[in-house]
């Protein structure tokens, strides 16, 4: 019995809370609670965003408000992010003007990762990040504070925009591609440019690539790591995640905003509102063109590398390499006597010490060194003499006016050392000096025991 009490009244109150239900749908529709201003085009029924609706029902269980539209006695329901909250028809009509400057406007996002703002500044919250080619809804503009790139403001404005999923604040306009949105929500005038360029598989590739100077390539394969120039930053950056396009090399470094990378009739890319210039050769190879400020035009080399080749890593084993051949000198000596060239010491830290060298100056050692320095293992060797010899040791004596290399090779019982020739070309394209080492004719040997 009293378990049949309990589901009639379990019944009753299910009754009461579906009556009531019912009564506030009823009563909601057959009045008006509001007006809104749609914020997003219904394409299903042609009805453009700025429109102001009569608002019969808000669903906070489906999202969803109940509208009448324009002219007839139909309702819909909209998602709620779709319309401004209801208010009074005054005040709808007045938000709607305030729209009226981007009625129908809506801009492809180029920049992935792009942020939206709380607020018109750089240094504001973040409340959504967009992906690239996702569409928002421009409501409105107001100005702010521009982002700059190298102390010089960026060209654009800020907008007031909206998300697809409702998300509203701030983003800047320099990384927006503003269209007309049709009626029935295909894309209309405008789209055209960026759906090229989402079309364009040569140029995604080459904005989303690394791309490293060309000797970078010649360096690896050779197992040949010159650590003055081969740096991380060194390459060219397209500047597809942060809207501004560099060029960074030993005798240069230049960047550029630009808004967009435009497709010439013979398929290279030219940057907008910048000098530079990308002609692609193939997959792992482009050529960058650059104007300088003098009106003389520059180019430049720039290949991609496997995706396992990491250039910290490379620039790590050799700091390590060279170490390594330091270590096998000292841990051979590190003390090294010569009766007519004097002490040579090998310590921690790089650090030598070589005292009664007189003979040697000034034809090998500057006149006025000082009998301690560091050692350097940084040249490396070709053809014959890298059969016959360990390696090049350079040595920076404290006070002397240039370093003094020698190849070295080590013995059971001592070190070997000739005086080496470092010969230097200059490559002005990329601002590197190459360096090859001979042994001259009449070279003087040394040797030194432990």
């Amino acid at each position: 019995m009293i378990k049949s009490c309990k589901i009639s009244a379990m019944k009753n109150r299910i009754f009461l809370f579906a009556f009531s239900l019912f009564m506030l749908t009823f009563s909601s529709c057959s009045g008006v609670i509001g007006y809104g201003v749609l914020l997003w085009n219904v394409g299903e029924k042609e009805i453009p965003d700025g429109t102001v609706v009569p608002v019969y029902l808000k669903s906070n269980i489906s999202k969803v408000y109940v509208i009448g539209l324009p002219e007839t006695k139909e309702k819909i329901e909209v998602p709620l992010w779709k319309l401004s909250v209801p208010e009074s028809k005054s005040k709808a009509l007045k938000r709607a003007q305030k729209y009226s400057e981007y009625k129908g406007k809506y801009a492809f996002c180029i920049l992935d990762g792009l942020p939206i703002r709380a607020e018109k500044m750089n240094t504001s919250k973040q409340v959504y990040r967009l992906r690239k080619n996702e569409v928002v809804r421009t409501l409105y503009k107001e100005k702010g504070v521009s982002p700059t790139n190298g102390g010089v403001p960026l060209s654009g404005e800020w907008l007031h925009v909206l998300t697809d999923n409702g998300t509203e604040g701030w983003c800047f306009s320099y990384n927006l591609r503003l269209f007309e949105m049709n009626l029935d929500g295909t894309y209309g005038i405008g789209s055209e440019v960026v759906e090229a360029q989402k079309a364009d598989e040569t140029l995604e590739r080459i904005l989303s690539t690394v791309w490293y100077p060309e000797y970078y390539r010649g360096m690896i394969s050779k197992k040949q790591i010159d650590l003055d120039y081969i740096v991380p930053v060194y390459g060219f950056d397209s500047g597809y995640v942060s809207g501004t396009t560099k060029i960074s090399l030993p005798n240069l470094n230049v960047s550029f905003p630009y808004s967009e990378f435009e497709k010439s009739d013979n398929g290279d890319y030219k940057a907008k509102d910048a000098p530079v210039e990308i002609v692609p050769r193939n997959s792992k190879f482009i050529i960058v063109k650059y104007i300088d400020e003098g009106g003389k035009p520059k180019t430049y080399n720039f290949v991609s590398l496997d995706e396992n080749i990491k250039i910290e890593e490379i620039v790590s084993a050799e700091k390590n390499r060279r170490q390594g051949l330091y270590k096998s000198i000292q841990t051979l000596g590190p003390d090294f006597k010569s009766g007519n060239y004097g002490t040579l010491s090998f310590n921690d830290g790089n650090i030598f010490r070589w005292s009664g060298f007189s003979k040697l100056v000034p034809s090998v050692i500057p006149s006025g060194s000082k009998g301690f320095g560091i050692v350097e293992m940084k040249y490396f060797l070709d053809g014959t003499l890298k059969s016959s010899w360990d390696g090049v040791v350079t040595f920076h004596f404290e006070n002397a006016s240039r370093e003094v290399n020698f190849l070295y090779k080590k013995e059971v019982n001592g070190l070997r050392l000739a005086y080496a020739n470092i010969i230097e070309k200059y490559d002005d394209s990329f601002g590197r000096k190459y360096s090859s080492v001979s042994l001259p004719a009449n070279s003087m040997v040394l040797f030194f025991q432990k």
